[in-house]
């Protein structure tokens, strides 16, 4: 998951950034507001960590700043303020969470796993840099889509929808090659490319069964 945390403490930054790593985030830093806006305008994030209090630009400026073009993606404030104002604000600006300092590190991970959560359903993380996305049937690494041809797509989903069971060579035919006539199936040669293409070895051949994808 690509992080996006704004915050100014540069050694809270740090420990967060740290903790954050540890369980498999990616997480780039910005320590004040232009910062922010520039890396938020360059690049793609899954989520955002901003403080409120900021150089250059308030928290909730650029938390409103970003759903005015992006709706989706989850945004987590963090902020020393415990008035209602703030929070209010923060919510009404279109943060999905706000978060109190102090807190234990620990608790902003939980509520990262939260937010994400019902997107990840849709998701079969093999690890932290490959995935499958069901929603578009599309393998990413390191958040590029793998290019497949589309026999190699039609045999990962059948695999995929049958996870961690074998599935036939003789289903598996039918469902890649479609109507084609049943004379020869280059199924050896596509499994063979198609592992190429994969940074991980998933597809496990069943020699005279079949083949699964197992995590």
């Amino acid at each position: 998951m690509k992080i996006l945390l704004i915050e100014d403490d540069k050694i809270f930054s740090k420990c967060i950034k740290e903790f954050c790593e540890n369980n498999y985030h990616e997480i780039n830093t910005a320590y004040d507001g232009i910062e922010a806006i520039e890396k938020i305008d360059s690049n793609q994030f899954d989520l955002y960590i901003i403080d409120i209090n900021l150089p250059n630009m308030n928290g909730l400026d650029i938390v409103k700043y970003i759903r005015t073009t992006n709706l989706d993606t989850p945004i987590i404030v963090i902020s020393g303020s415990h008035e209602l104002e703030d929070i209010q604000s923060a919510y009404k600006n279109g943060c999905n969470d706000y978060l109190k300092k102090p807190f234990f590190i620990e608790e902003l991970e939980l509520r990262i796993r939260s937010l994400v959560s019902k997107d990840m359903d849709r998701h079969i993380i093999f690890n932290k840099d490959f995935y499958h996305n069901l929603d578009e049937n599309t393998f990413y690494h390191k958040d590029k889509a793998i290019a497949l041809r589309y026999k190699e797509k039609r045999f990962t989903n059948i695999l995929i929808k049958n996870l961690g069971k074998i599935v036939k060579n003789s289903d598996i035919h039918d469902y890649v090659w479609e109507n084609e006539i049943k004379e020869h199936y280059p199924l050896r040669q596509l499994v063979a490319e198609l592992r190429k293409k994969l940074p991980l070895e998933i597809i496990i051949t069943k020699p005279k069964e079949g083949y699964l994808i197992k995590i």
